[in-house]
């Protein structure tokens, strides 16, 4: 089973409105995207879909490059910033979150600060440590962009740089929320900072549909789809890291371990409602993991945990 890495914030953007074309269940043109001797994971597609990020195994620092592969550089050194970042939805800069720990009174204390950073490694820091950060969020109004911290860090405000028509694209609903996976379930939090628990018990990796209305997540080994107020939930496979394609299909991968090390990994495909399962890979050389579907479907991004690299497809 994946490990937990405690509260989890999640911002998912939404896709131009058209009409819902389908995918097939297969990958066309496999590139490897990266060539060093790195290891790496949790890969993402800026919102206009030119650039990917991804971080080191493990979670520290924080790496950008083209969707070709091309102009790779680092543009965070700190610790812990590639778990649960997001990028802004003018696809300019990156939010994190970074990881130290103090001795306090005797006893060591883990506190985070969020920085946002941009494509060129200019970072802002957004807020003081704190002791614990859950979400950290873009959040964007019709006139300004807000990063939202709760629990332990206030409200950040900042002067958005954005056109008008994205601002009003930005302020709604759909991108304005985020989640939070705490001992007690899956949360979702709305643009006021109101949390509510739409799913009991271990829960993570939310990914909320483009138009909204819908929640995949972990649920311990399952990958599961839930309606944003908490009914109609379906279990649709065995399975890890789900994201959408549009908002009747879900990508997931589906890997064992034998509690030291993976042992198999593979990419699957299956509709919202648990129907039309199929493999994406079942290579022998690879193991395919955290997948990451482009905005508008027809791309994707995963890492293979044989070699540690970066790969790219035509998702069909």
């Amino acid at each position: 089973m994946k490990q937990i890495f405690g509260l989890i914030a999640l911002l998912l953007l939404p896709l131009p409105g058209s009409a819902q074309i389908l995918k097939e269940g297969r990958l066309e043109r496999v590139t490897q995207l990266t060539h060093d001797n790195a290891r790496y994971e949790n890969p993402q597609w800026s919102p206009d879909g030119r650039h990917i990020a991804f971080t080191n195994y493990g979670y520290d620092n924080l790496y950008v490059m083209k969707a070709d592969g091309t102009d790779m550089h680092r543009i965070s050194d700190k610790t812990g910033v590639g778990f649960c970042y997001q990028w802004s939805i003018d696809s300019r800069e990156i939010l994190g979150t970074d990881v130290s720990r103090n001795t306090v009174a005797g006893k060591m204390v883990r506190r985070q600060a969020a920085w946002a950073i941009d494509l060129n490694g200019n970072a802002e820091r957004l807020t003081d440590d704190v002791v614990r950060m859950a979400p950290a969020a873009w959040r964007y109004s019709a006139t300004g962009e807000v990063a939202v911290m709760s629990l332990d860090a206030p409200a950040v405000h900042r002067k958005a740089s954005v056109s008008k028509k994205m601002m009003k694209r930005a302020a709604s609903a759909v991108a304005n929320t985020s989640f939070i996976c705490d001992p007690k379930g899956l949360w979702v939090v709305d643009a006021q900072g109101t949390k509510t628990l739409i799913n009991a018990g271990p829960s993570f990796c939310p990914a909320l549909s483009p138009d909204g209305k819908r929640v995949a997540f972990n649920e311990q080994n399952n990958v599961c789809v839930i309606n944003i107020d908490g009914t109609g939930k379906r279990v649709l496979d065995r399975g890890f890291n789900p994201c959408w394609v549009g908002n009747a299909q879900v990508v997931y991968e589906q890997s064992t371990d034998n509690g030291h090390t993976y042992t198999a990994s593979d990419l699957y495909i299956i509709g919202a409602d648990g129907t039309a399962r199929k493999a994406l890979t079942t290579t022998a050389d690879r193991m395919e993991m955290c997948p990451a579907v482009s905005a508008d479907g027809s791309k994707i991004v995963f890492t293979s945990f044989t070699d540690g690299q970066v790969y790219c497809a035509d998702l069909k």
